[in-house]
């Protein structure tokens, strides 16, 4: 994927379940404090990234019959 940076992405506190807008500069992990309840939420494009490819190649192999 080709990302354009500094892009604003929105994440989720899992503690209060605030969802609050970030602004990622890289891939790289962050800590991102939320404005609700001040917890450290970590985001990590590149983790995301990979996680999502990894997905969608198993539901490649899964559609195509395990191939």
């Amino acid at each position: 994927m080709d990302w354009r940076f500094p892009m604003t992405m929105m994440i989720r506190c899992y503690q209060c379940g605030k969802v609050f807008d970030v602004l990622l500069v890289d891939k790289e992990s962050h800590e991102y404090p939320c404005p609700g309840c001040g917890k450290m939420e970590v985001f990590d494009l590149g983790a995301w990234e990979r996680k999502a490819a990894a997905y969608n190649e198993k539901m490649t192999r899964k559609l195509r019959g395990g191939l």
